[in-house]
Protein backbone atom coordinates (compact mmCIF):
# COMPACT_ATOMS: atom_id res chain seq x y z
CA UNK A 1 0.00 0.00 0.00
CA UNK A 2 2.50 2.34 0.81
CA UNK A 3 4.16 1.71 -2.27
CA UNK A 4 0.92 2.66 -4.25
CA UNK A 5 0.50 5.60 -2.41
CA UNK A 6 3.81 6.79 -2.93
CA UNK A 7 3.44 6.53 -6.80
CA UNK A 8 -0.15 8.03 -6.78
CA UNK A 9 1.52 11.14 -5.25
CA UNK A 10 4.51 11.01 -7.64
CA UNK A 11 1.53 11.03 -10.21
CA UNK A 12 0.06 14.16 -8.18
CA UNK A 13 3.32 15.79 -8.21
CA UNK A 14 3.92 15.25 -11.64
CA UNK A 15 -0.18 16.55 -13.28
CA UNK A 16 0.73 19.38 -10.62
CA UNK A 17 3.91 20.47 -12.88
CA UNK A 18 2.45 19.76 -16.32
CA UNK A 19 -0.82 21.97 -15.00
CA UNK A 20 1.36 24.85 -14.06
CA UNK A 21 3.67 24.93 -16.86
CA UNK A 22 0.14 25.10 -19.18
CA UNK A 23 -1.15 28.03 -17.48
CA UNK A 24 1.91 29.60 -17.24
CA UNK A 25 1.49 29.47 -21.13
CA UNK A 26 -2.20 29.27 -22.12
CA UNK A 27 -3.03 32.50 -19.65
CA UNK A 28 -0.96 34.50 -22.00
CA UNK A 29 -2.48 33.33 -25.57
CA UNK A 30 -4.06 35.83 -27.59
CA UNK A 31 -7.65 36.89 -26.23
CA UNK A 32 -9.17 36.32 -29.94
CA UNK A 33 -7.79 32.29 -29.33
CA UNK A 34 -10.43 31.80 -26.18
CA UNK A 35 -12.84 28.57 -26.53
CA UNK A 36 -11.31 28.26 -30.13
CA UNK A 37 -9.96 24.99 -31.30
CA UNK A 38 -7.26 27.10 -32.55
CA UNK A 39 -5.67 27.92 -29.19
CA UNK A 40 -4.19 24.48 -29.33
CA UNK A 41 -2.61 24.85 -32.33
CA UNK A 42 -1.24 27.79 -31.14
CA UNK A 43 0.24 26.57 -27.32
CA UNK A 44 1.38 23.16 -29.51
CA UNK A 45 4.14 25.87 -30.71
CA UNK A 46 5.55 26.95 -26.95
CA UNK A 47 7.82 24.54 -25.64
CA UNK A 48 6.87 24.94 -22.19
CA UNK A 49 3.23 23.85 -22.54
CA UNK A 50 4.29 20.85 -24.77
CA UNK A 51 6.72 19.93 -21.53
CA UNK A 52 3.52 21.13 -19.25
CA UNK A 53 1.56 18.18 -21.59
CA UNK A 54 4.53 15.75 -21.34
CA UNK A 55 4.36 15.61 -17.45
CA UNK A 56 0.86 15.32 -17.57
CA UNK A 57 0.95 12.28 -19.61
CA UNK A 58 3.63 10.76 -17.39
CA UNK A 59 1.22 11.77 -14.55
CA UNK A 60 -1.49 9.40 -16.36
CA UNK A 61 1.59 6.52 -16.81
CA UNK A 62 1.96 6.36 -12.60
CA UNK A 63 -1.42 6.46 -12.43
CA UNK A 64 -1.72 3.70 -14.26
CA UNK A 65 1.23 1.63 -12.34
CA UNK A 66 -0.33 2.73 -9.33
CA UNK A 67 -3.93 1.59 -10.33
CA UNK A 68 -2.65 -1.80 -11.92
CA UNK A 69 -1.46 -2.78 -7.90
CA UNK A 70 -4.13 -0.61 -5.89
CA UNK A 71 -7.60 0.20 -6.07
CA UNK A 72 -9.52 3.58 -6.78
CA UNK A 73 -10.45 3.94 -3.02
CA UNK A 74 -6.45 4.83 -2.53
CA UNK A 75 -5.14 6.13 -5.89
CA UNK A 76 -7.96 8.49 -6.61
CA UNK A 77 -7.97 10.42 -3.36
CA UNK A 78 -4.52 10.76 -3.37
CA UNK A 79 -4.49 12.40 -6.98
CA UNK A 80 -6.57 15.32 -5.77
CA UNK A 81 -2.97 16.31 -4.32
CA UNK A 82 -2.20 17.53 -7.69
CA UNK A 83 -4.56 20.42 -6.29
CA UNK A 84 -2.52 21.30 -2.84
CA UNK A 85 1.12 20.71 -5.22
CA UNK A 86 -0.42 22.68 -8.11
CA UNK A 87 -1.78 26.08 -6.15
CA UNK A 88 1.72 27.03 -4.75
CA UNK A 89 3.82 26.01 -7.20
CA UNK A 90 1.63 28.76 -9.17
CA UNK A 91 1.84 31.08 -6.68
CA UNK A 92 5.80 31.17 -6.82
CA UNK A 93 5.92 30.82 -10.45
CA UNK A 94 4.00 34.37 -10.58
CA UNK A 95 5.49 35.67 -7.45
CA UNK A 96 2.38 35.53 -5.33
CA UNK A 97 1.54 34.23 -1.94
CA UNK A 98 -0.33 31.37 -0.99
CA UNK A 99 -2.04 32.82 2.07
CA UNK A 100 -3.30 30.20 5.05
CA UNK A 101 -6.75 30.93 3.31
CA UNK A 102 -5.70 29.16 0.23
CA UNK A 103 -4.27 26.73 1.75
CA UNK A 104 -7.38 25.86 3.99
CA UNK A 105 -9.72 26.02 0.62
CA UNK A 106 -7.44 23.37 -1.13
CA UNK A 107 -6.97 20.94 1.85
CA UNK A 108 -10.28 20.93 2.44
CA UNK A 109 -11.33 20.18 -1.33
CA UNK A 110 -9.00 17.30 -1.36
CA UNK A 111 -10.38 16.54 2.01
CA UNK A 112 -13.96 16.34 1.31
CA UNK A 113 -13.51 14.63 -2.71
CA UNK A 114 -11.05 12.01 -0.99
CA UNK A 115 -13.51 11.08 1.31
CA UNK A 116 -16.36 11.05 -1.14
CA UNK A 117 -14.15 8.89 -3.58
CA UNK A 118 -12.59 6.87 -1.08
CA UNK A 119 -15.78 6.02 1.16
CA UNK A 120 -18.10 5.91 -1.62
CA UNK A 121 -15.94 4.47 -4.14
CA UNK A 122 -18.47 2.71 -6.14
CA UNK A 123 -19.07 -1.00 -7.12
CA UNK A 124 -17.78 -2.13 -10.87
CA UNK A 125 -20.43 -1.48 -13.12
CA UNK A 126 -20.63 -2.70 -17.18
CA UNK A 127 -19.33 -1.15 -19.17
CA UNK A 128 -21.63 -0.34 -21.80
CA UNK A 129 -25.44 0.44 -22.26
CA UNK A 130 -27.88 0.71 -24.69
CA UNK A 131 -27.75 3.67 -27.58
CA UNK A 132 -30.75 5.43 -26.51
CA UNK A 133 -29.23 5.56 -22.71
CA UNK A 134 -25.96 6.96 -24.16
CA UNK A 135 -27.47 9.73 -26.30
CA UNK A 136 -29.30 10.94 -22.96
CA UNK A 137 -26.09 10.47 -21.02
CA UNK A 138 -24.19 12.33 -23.53
CA UNK A 139 -26.68 15.35 -24.03
CA UNK A 140 -26.88 15.67 -20.46
CA UNK A 141 -23.57 15.99 -19.56
CA UNK A 142 -22.49 17.95 -22.93
CA UNK A 143 -25.99 20.49 -22.28
CA UNK A 144 -24.38 20.64 -18.63
CA UNK A 145 -20.94 21.72 -20.19
CA UNK A 146 -22.43 24.03 -22.77
CA UNK A 147 -24.53 25.84 -20.15
CA UNK A 148 -21.75 26.59 -18.23
CA UNK A 149 -19.91 28.03 -21.17
CA UNK A 150 -22.85 30.32 -22.10
CA UNK A 151 -22.49 31.25 -18.33
CA UNK A 152 -18.82 31.87 -18.51
CA UNK A 153 -19.36 33.90 -21.60
CA UNK A 154 -21.24 36.53 -20.03
CA UNK A 155 -19.76 36.85 -16.78
CA UNK A 156 -17.46 40.20 -16.54
CA UNK A 157 -15.33 38.49 -13.91
CA UNK A 158 -12.42 36.97 -14.38
CA UNK A 159 -12.47 34.20 -11.54
CA UNK A 160 -16.16 33.03 -11.91
CA UNK A 161 -15.60 32.65 -15.86
CA UNK A 162 -12.46 30.50 -14.87
CA UNK A 163 -14.29 28.58 -12.33
CA UNK A 164 -17.33 27.82 -14.62
CA UNK A 165 -15.03 26.45 -17.65
CA UNK A 166 -13.29 24.60 -15.38
CA UNK A 167 -16.45 22.72 -14.21
CA UNK A 168 -17.31 22.49 -17.95
CA UNK A 169 -14.27 20.85 -18.62
CA UNK A 170 -14.53 18.47 -15.75
CA UNK A 171 -18.06 17.00 -16.71
CA UNK A 172 -16.52 16.49 -20.08
CA UNK A 173 -13.29 14.82 -18.82
CA UNK A 174 -16.24 12.87 -16.74
CA UNK A 175 -17.43 11.71 -19.59
CA UNK A 176 -14.54 10.69 -21.28
CA UNK A 177 -13.67 8.35 -18.01
CA UNK A 178 -17.15 6.57 -18.06
CA UNK A 179 -16.68 6.00 -22.32
CA UNK A 180 -13.18 4.51 -21.15
CA UNK A 181 -13.94 0.95 -19.95
CA UNK A 182 -16.08 0.22 -23.35
CA UNK A 183 -12.70 1.49 -25.44
CA UNK A 184 -10.15 -0.31 -23.06
CA UNK A 185 -12.14 -3.74 -22.92
CA UNK A 186 -12.85 -3.83 -26.95
CA UNK A 187 -9.34 -2.52 -27.37
CA UNK A 188 -8.17 -5.72 -25.97
CA UNK A 189 -10.94 -8.10 -27.35
CA UNK A 190 -12.39 -6.39 -30.36
CA UNK A 191 -10.08 -3.82 -32.09
CA UNK A 192 -11.66 -3.84 -35.20
CA UNK A 193 -15.11 -3.52 -33.52
CA UNK A 194 -13.73 -0.54 -31.96
CA UNK A 195 -12.86 0.89 -35.21
CA UNK A 196 -16.46 0.61 -36.27
CA UNK A 197 -17.69 1.87 -33.55
CA UNK A 198 -18.74 5.33 -32.05
CA UNK A 199 -17.47 5.68 -28.54
CA UNK A 200 -13.77 6.24 -29.54
CA UNK A 201 -14.93 9.07 -31.70
CA UNK A 202 -17.13 10.34 -28.68
CA UNK A 203 -13.64 9.41 -26.50
CA UNK A 204 -11.57 11.51 -28.36
CA UNK A 205 -14.30 14.56 -29.07
CA UNK A 206 -15.14 14.78 -25.50
CA UNK A 207 -11.56 14.88 -24.32
CA UNK A 208 -10.49 17.32 -27.17
CA UNK A 209 -13.16 19.68 -26.27
CA UNK A 210 -12.45 19.19 -22.54
CA UNK A 211 -9.19 20.55 -23.11
CA UNK A 212 -9.99 23.45 -24.96
CA UNK A 213 -12.18 24.12 -22.25
CA UNK A 214 -9.37 23.63 -19.50
CA UNK A 215 -7.03 25.62 -21.38
CA UNK A 216 -9.72 28.64 -22.05
CA UNK A 217 -10.26 28.24 -18.11
CA UNK A 218 -6.50 28.48 -17.81
CA UNK A 219 -6.71 32.16 -20.06
CA UNK A 220 -9.98 33.08 -18.68
CA UNK A 221 -8.96 33.51 -14.93
CA UNK A 222 -6.79 32.76 -12.13
CA UNK A 223 -5.10 28.99 -11.69
CA UNK A 224 -7.24 29.21 -8.00
CA UNK A 225 -10.12 29.10 -9.45
CA UNK A 226 -10.73 26.75 -12.40
CA UNK A 227 -8.60 24.28 -10.70
CA UNK A 228 -10.54 23.31 -7.96
CA UNK A 229 -13.71 23.78 -10.15
CA UNK A 230 -12.19 20.99 -12.90
CA UNK A 231 -10.56 18.57 -9.73
CA UNK A 232 -14.32 18.08 -8.68
CA UNK A 233 -15.95 18.34 -11.82
CA UNK A 234 -14.34 14.92 -13.34
CA UNK A 235 -14.63 12.77 -10.39
CA UNK A 236 -18.10 14.17 -9.93
CA UNK A 237 -19.63 13.90 -13.30
CA UNK A 238 -17.94 10.23 -13.54
CA UNK A 239 -19.45 8.97 -11.08
CA UNK A 240 -22.79 10.65 -11.18
CA UNK A 241 -22.83 8.56 -14.89
CA UNK A 242 -21.68 5.56 -13.51
CA UNK A 243 -24.50 5.09 -10.58
CA UNK A 244 -27.36 6.71 -13.01
CA UNK A 245 -26.24 4.92 -16.53
CA UNK A 246 -23.45 1.93 -15.90
CA UNK A 247 -24.99 0.54 -12.67
CA UNK A 248 -22.06 0.96 -10.65
CA UNK A 249 -23.20 1.43 -6.62
CA UNK A 250 -22.03 3.66 -3.68
CA UNK A 251 -21.21 2.41 -0.10
CA UNK A 252 -25.11 2.51 1.33
CA UNK A 253 -24.44 1.68 5.10
CA UNK A 254 -25.36 4.58 7.38
CA UNK A 255 -21.71 5.22 7.76
CA UNK A 256 -20.90 5.30 4.24
CA UNK A 257 -23.66 7.88 3.74
CA UNK A 258 -23.24 9.84 6.69
CA UNK A 259 -19.32 9.92 5.45
CA UNK A 260 -20.07 10.50 1.64
CA UNK A 261 -22.34 13.60 2.87
CA UNK A 262 -19.95 14.85 5.14
CA UNK A 263 -17.11 14.60 2.22
CA UNK A 264 -19.69 17.06 0.01
CA UNK A 265 -20.18 19.32 2.17
CA UNK A 266 -16.45 19.87 2.98
CA UNK A 267 -16.04 20.31 -0.54
CA UNK A 268 -18.27 22.36 -1.49
CA UNK A 269 -17.62 24.52 1.72
CA UNK A 270 -13.49 24.34 0.13
CA UNK A 271 -14.32 25.39 -2.62
CA UNK A 272 -16.31 28.59 -1.29
CA UNK A 273 -12.96 29.62 1.00
CA UNK A 274 -11.16 29.41 -2.20
CA UNK A 275 -13.04 31.48 -4.35
CA UNK A 276 -12.77 34.55 -1.40
CA UNK A 277 -8.85 33.80 -1.59
CA UNK A 278 -6.96 36.83 -2.96
CA UNK A 279 -4.97 34.73 -5.27
CA UNK A 280 -8.93 34.46 -7.20
CA UNK A 281 -9.93 37.80 -6.80
CA UNK A 282 -7.18 39.21 -8.08
CA UNK A 283 -5.61 41.01 -5.31
CA UNK A 284 -1.51 40.80 -5.64
CA UNK A 285 0.66 40.00 -3.02
CA UNK A 286 2.51 43.52 -2.39
CA UNK A 287 5.71 42.35 -4.19
CA UNK A 288 4.22 41.20 -7.42
CA UNK A 289 2.54 44.34 -7.18
CA UNK A 290 6.02 46.64 -7.20
CA UNK A 291 7.22 44.22 -9.84
CA UNK A 292 3.86 44.94 -12.35
CA UNK A 293 4.22 48.76 -10.94
CA UNK A 294 8.30 48.91 -12.14
CA UNK A 295 6.98 47.18 -15.59
CA UNK A 296 4.37 49.96 -16.20
CA UNK A 297 7.58 53.01 -15.27
CA UNK A 298 9.75 50.83 -17.64
CA UNK A 299 7.31 50.94 -20.21
CA UNK A 300 6.24 54.70 -20.30
CA UNK A 301 9.67 55.28 -19.98
CA UNK A 302 10.23 53.34 -23.24
CA UNK A 303 7.17 53.90 -25.19
CA UNK A 304 6.04 56.97 -24.44
CA UNK A 305 2.17 57.91 -25.42
CA UNK A 306 0.36 60.92 -24.52
CA UNK A 307 -2.90 58.83 -23.85
CA UNK A 308 -1.36 56.29 -21.54
CA UNK A 309 -3.35 55.87 -18.29
CA UNK A 310 -1.58 57.14 -15.17
CA UNK A 311 0.72 54.71 -13.23
CA UNK A 312 -1.07 53.06 -10.04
Amino acid sequence: MALVLAVSLLAAGCYAVGIVLQYHEAHQAPDRLFLSPKLLGTLARHPLWLCGLAMMFAGQGLQAVALDDGNLAIVEPAMTMSLLFALPLAAAWRRERVRRQDWLGAVLVCAGLGVLLGVGSPTAGHSNMPLDEWVLVILGTSGAAFALVAIAQRSPWPAPRAALLGAGSGALFGLQDALTPYCVHAFTHDPLGLVLSWQPYMFLLAGGYGVILMQSSYKAGPLAAGLPTMTVGEPIAGMLIGIFALGERLGTSATALSLEVLGAVVMVAGCWVLSRSPLVLGRYHPSRHLTDQLRAIEARILHPRADAPPIG
